[in-house]
């Protein structure tokens, strides 16, 4: 199979890289650094007036910011069937970035500066890809890719809103959460025509997504009543972080970084971008990043923690300490993998340490003394004086006739057990015996997973697999031994086979095997000594155990005198192929070694970082459980 160019070059594909919808991608044989788009269906005339014009529009600048169509390809028939584009070998989804979790694992040794470093490469891509006249439209973290240096690049370009003249080629998809309002408002995108100021909306909310590690600018905690999804929220324009609107229905999710914090320039910008029509464009973003990023302070205990130096202080250390929220690992992920520089070393030193959870130590309890709320102990004492009253009121009476008595220590009973401030009370004993379940229900959690950390699992089984990769690295000069003896008992032979081919049955006497034997051997492809190890795998008539071990015996005598002469350049030859054999396999297990290790010491990492905020959590709450029951204890008192 293959396909050609508009320019008469011939592309032959090697391995499929992936299938989606609307095509399937292929690496190209002879073509280093490109593939091929190949849809599954054939493109309609306007996508081909498309594809044509996008090649015909193709620059340095969209060549760098975009897997951008370089050439059409046709089958033999001269038929469209896809187009050549850049192999963005070693990018993965924008999104892997911004999500703390995918971040610690795929960039480790990346701090909040190369998030800023990624959002001003953003903004740029945007800026070229506006300045060629071309619309992004559909805007999402899965079309976008991102490098280790930080480098962006859009995919789906096929998707792009394309003006020819007076033509335009519409993007008519889009994902909701990076839709702008006006948009969202209408029922479809269909022949929409889309502006770079939409594009700005979208642009914005990846911005802020990369800058508040995944949060969307749309999302947080809904203070009313409506139900209120991204979509709703963007739709009717409530940005959750404003500072400007006064009566919110959506505030900051729980442990968000402060956006209050941020430079002043880049909270004007949002605020532009989110709640204005006319959206801050690529040319403003890209020398507020640029400013943002030469401003950024490095935390004293961590090289790896950096922040916008308008911060009063490391954020990242307040939600490890505060929170136990581990946002970006800290310097002893550099310096537990700086080990791995002299991986010989690492490999001949190392010992595994199995991960473990902490156990639980119950602190020191205070001395605690119950509380009842205020207006819980207004009604109890309404309670106690009106029953007192009644009980006096009877006593009096029954001086004037015996019933009052009974009459008033029913009514003061009644009042006692039965009146607003009895069921008041209650109903404040019920609230806060639940109040304790629920406590000792979360503390027993807090316990549990400070004693089984969640990564302890996952933290073993790398260190599993760790262990066995090293040792079968160390096992390597054993291997390599293992696998020179082999070649060289293989030359030993062969000598030994040549030595022995002189010795022919038919010209020496063999003990019990006659000449009648020897011409069944004969005829069984049996002649000389060399053969003999033939009658392991070939049944010869006439030629039992007894006579093959006779067989064995004779040749054995025969081999007597054979004396081995080593051939050292064949052998050199044997150490080098031996040795060729076991190289890459070092290579393999190195880089097994160094992922292993680096997932394993991800877990450690974790769990320690975060055994100290829930020990401290775990304190707390115990104290709050029984400070729930003192105050139960305290309201039993009343009862």
């Amino acid at each position: 199979m293959a396909w050609f160019g508009n320019d008469g070059t011939s592309y032959i594909p090697s391995r499929q890289l992936g299938r989606g919808g609307e095509g399937t991608v292929y690496d190209l044989q002879s073509h280093t650094g490109l593939v091929a788009k190949i849809y599954n269906e054939p493109p309609s005339q306007q996508l081909q007036h498309k594809l044509q014009r996008m090649v015909a529009i193709r620059s340095i600048h969209l060549d760098r910011y975009a897997a951008w169509p370089s050439h059409i390809l046709q089958d033999f028939d001269g038929n469209m069937v896809g187009f050549v584009m850049r192999n963005l070998s070693g990018y993965v989804p924008l999104h892997h970035v911004f999500s703390p979790m995918d971040r610690k694992k795929m960039f480790p040794d990346k701090g909040y500066n190369f998030l800023v470093h990624v959002a001003r490469n953003l903004a740029t891509a945007f800026f070229r890809l506006h300045e060629a006249g071309l619309v992004v439209g559909d805007v999402n973290e899965g079309n976008i890719l991102v490098s280790a240096n930080g480098m962006v690049a859009f995919i789906d370009c096929d998707s792009f809103q394309v003006q020819d003249g007076n033509t335009y080629f519409y993007c008519e998809v889009g994902v909701p959460r990076y839709t702008p309002p006006e948009l969202l408002r209408r029922k479809s995108f269909e022949k929409v025509v889309r502006t770079t100021n939409t594009d700005c909306f979208s642009m914005a909310v990846l911005l802020f997504q990369l800058l508040f590690l995944g949060r969307h600018p749309f999302a947080g905690r809904n203070t009313s009543s409506a139900d209120m999804d991204e979509e709703t929220a963007i739709r009717l324009g409530h940005f959750a972080y404003s500072l400007t609107t006064e009566k919110r229905k959506l505030t900051p999710p729980p442990d968000s970084l402060s956006f209050a914090d941020m430079p002043p320039e880049v909270k004007a910008l949002f605020h532009q971008a989110f709640e204005t029509a006319e959206r801050p464009t690529p040319q403003q973003w890209i020398p507020v990043l640029d400013n943002m990023l030469g401003q950024i302070a490095t935390c004293s205990l961590s090289a790896l923690h950096t922040y916008p130096a308008s911060f009063p202080e490391c954020p990242w250390c307040a939600f490890r300490k505060q929170k136990g929220i581990i946002y970006f690992l800290d310097d002893s992920y550099i310096q537990a993998n700086a080990a791995l520089g002299n991986l010989e070393h690492f490999i001949s030193t190392f010992q595994a340490q199995p991960l473990q959870g902490n156990k639980w130590v119950q602190p020191a309890l205070p001395r605690l003394k119950g509380h009842v709320a205020v207006s819980v102990r207004t009604g109890l004492r309404w309670r106690y004086t009106v029953s007192l009253v009644l009980l006096l009121v009877a006593f009096a009476g029954s001086f004037i006739h015996w019933s009052c008595l009974y009459g008033g220590i029913a009514a003061s009973i009644i009042v006692f057990r039965f009146s607003p401030w009895a069921k008041k009370l209650r109903r404040e004993k019920n609230k806060l015996r639940a109040a304790g379940r629920d406590a000792f229900a979360r503390l027993h959690q807090m316990i549990t997973e400070y004693e089984t950390p969640n990564d302890l699992t996952a933290g073993n089984a790398a260190l599993a697999n760790l262990t066995q990769f090293i040792a079968s690295y160390r096992n390597l000069p054993a291997e390599l031994e293992h696998r020179y003896n082999a070649l060289e008992e293989v030359l030993y032979n062969e000598q030994l086979d040549d030595y022995l081919r002189q010795f022919y049955i038919e010209d020496h006497t063999i003990p019990s095997i006659s000449t009648a034997r020897k011409r069944t051997l004969i005829e069984n492809g049996i002649r000389n000594a060399s053969h003999i190890p033939r009658l392991a795998t070939r049944k010869v008539p006439g030629i039992g155990p007894a006579y093959e071990q006779k067989l064995y015996d004779w040749r054995r005598q025969m081999s007597a005198g054979f004396v081995y002469i080593p051939d050292n350049y064949r052998l050199r030859q044997a150490r080098e192929k031996a040795l060729e054999e076991v190289t890459p396999i070092r290579h393999q297990l190195a880089q097994k070694i160094r992922t292993e290790y680096q997932s394993y010491n991800f877990f450690r990492l974790n769990i320690s970082n975060r055994s100290e905020a829930l020990r401290r959590n775990a304190e707390q709450q115990f104290i709050k459980c029984h400070q729930a029951m003192a105050d139960a204890r305290e309201i039993d008192k009343w009862m």
